[in-house]
């Protein structure tokens, strides 16, 4: 016996099966009236407690497009832990597949087939899509209770399983996350669906959607249950940012879902890949210079993506961005401000682009941050460098960044040139450590 999310009891053994219906959907718009989060973007019924923990249709809709639909083997898409069902519809409209939920929740069982049908596109195939309430570990139930309903709806099919996705739950209020804190178990839900998997020619079609905050032992532990319920599987990791100073999404891509490198990051916008790099591990080791002098003017320093580093690509990414005899040097390779300093400018190149938050050339240094009383010299100065707009990309206080932005934008207002960013520095002086201030033309 184990509880769902509202304390009551489910038994393991029991499987209810939902059908998509307008008459599920009518009782689901009573509650809760559908949205899209974007303009443009498919209408979903939530709770407020739903909509801020599902999947974003962007991320859903990109993730389902990285699927080459011929590279999956025969069968239902599965999700064993379905939530809203934003993902699984996904995978369902892009690769043109019935779709399978499973959700220890009744009530979110009910707005996920609520979903699947205000999502439907009225296709044959829509008659084979279930939602099951019940536990994703129990896949010999699950299986049951899903070709039951098939059949009493009147379909002979004993659809197999295509492809298993799996995002667990974990705590909503921790810095760090570990796989022990995941529900349901992924150990657990890949042993108990192994037997019910499709096999291709790259082995069974898996994705597991993982939080972000694992570190690289948890990482390990995830390839060591891999691998041992799949052995001589390949997989992929996969690191995906939006762009704002993270890593937004952590996932492994199992089987015939792997590519043929282990690593693999992506920057994406509101609709799509915007770079996109694979490879594998490397290590970075920064150098420190030794005086604010000692750091060249005319040279570029470029701030890039973080999730480069959290992916063990930024090796990869950085043979691609320069060119061979351009010297390069990491500078800072840790927190949400990477620091790359290089004799000549990046490679336009998008793949190498899209991880690129500023690049520029240095025009002057500063031994003091900006500060409220100080920046209209600030102002003055730096666009007598042929600078006109500035952006502060670097660690202030927080409580007065802001306010130091506005004053800055405020006193260069209507000053001609071009845009540049103001980005900190640390030198490793024989005093002591000292922050510099760069300032650099875009």
């Amino acid at each position: 016996m184990t509880e769902d999310q509202t304390g009551r009891g489910v038994t393991e053994a029991e499987h209810i099966a939902l059908t998509p219906s307008k008459k599920a959907l009518s009782s689901a718009k009573k509650k809760n009236k559908p949205e899209a989060s974007r303009k443009g973007e498919p209408e979903f019924i939530m709770t407020e407690e739903m909509r801020r923990l599902s999947t974003p249709w962007s991320v859903a809709s990109i993730r389902a497009g990285q699927i080459e639909p011929m590279s999956l083997p025969a069968g239902v898409v599965l999700d064993a832990a379905a939530g809203s069902g934003v993902q699984l519809i996904a995978y369902s409209k892009r690769l043109k597949r019935p779709a399978l939920g499973i959700e220890l929740n009744e009530d979110i069982a009910k707005i996920c087939a609520a979903n699947m049908e205000l999502n439907s596109e009225g296709a044959v195939q829509r008659s084979l899509d279930r939602v099951l309430v019940g536990d994703g570990r129990d896949a010999d139930s699950a299986i049951s209770a899903y070709w039951t309903s098939l059949r009493e709806a009147g379909t002979r099919a004993h659809p197999p399983i295509g492809m298993l996705h799996l995002d667990p739950a974990r705590p909503q209020d921790a810095q760090n996350h570990s796989i022990g804190e995941m529900q349901p178990d992924i150990k657990n839900v890949l042993k108990a669906w192994s037997t019910h998997l499709q096999t291709g020619p790259r082995g069974p079609a898996i994705l597991l959607d993982l939080s972000p905050r694992l570190d690289s032992v948890q990482r390990a532990m995830i390839d060591g249950i891999i691998e041992t319920t799949f052995p001589g599987t390949s997989r992929t990791w996969e690191w995906l940012s939006r762009g704002g100073g993270r890593v937004d999404r952590l996932s492994v891509w199992i089987g015939s879902l792997s590519s043929t490198n282990s690593r693999r990051c992506l920057r994406i916008g509101r609709k799509k890949i915007i770079a996109i790099i694979e490879g594998e591990d490397s290590a970075a080791n920064p150098i420190s210079f030794e005086s604010a002098m000692d750091v060249p003017r005319g040279a570029w320093v470029s701030i890039v993506d973080p999730s480069l580093f959290q992916s063990g690509l930024q090796g990869t990414w950085l043979s691609m961005a320069v060119r061979k005899g351009t010297g390069s040097s990491w500078v800072r390779t840790e927190g949400r401000r990477p620091l790359l300093i290089h004799t000549e400018p990046l490679s336009e190149d998008d793949d190498v682009q899209g991880f690129v938050v500023a690049t520029g050339e240095i025009v002057q240094h500063r031994l003091r941050p900006p500060e409220i009383h100080t920046i209209d010299q600030v102002a003055s100065s730096i666009s007598k460098k042929g600078i006109g707009k500035v952006t502060l990309r670097c660690s202030l206080d927080p409580d007065i960044h802001p306010t130091l932005q506005r004053r800055l934008d405020r006193e260069m207002k209507g000053v001609e040139g071009s845009r540049g960013f103001m980005v900190d520095m640390e030198v490793a002086r024989p005093s002591g450590p000292q922050t510099i201030f760069l300032v650099c033309k875009e």
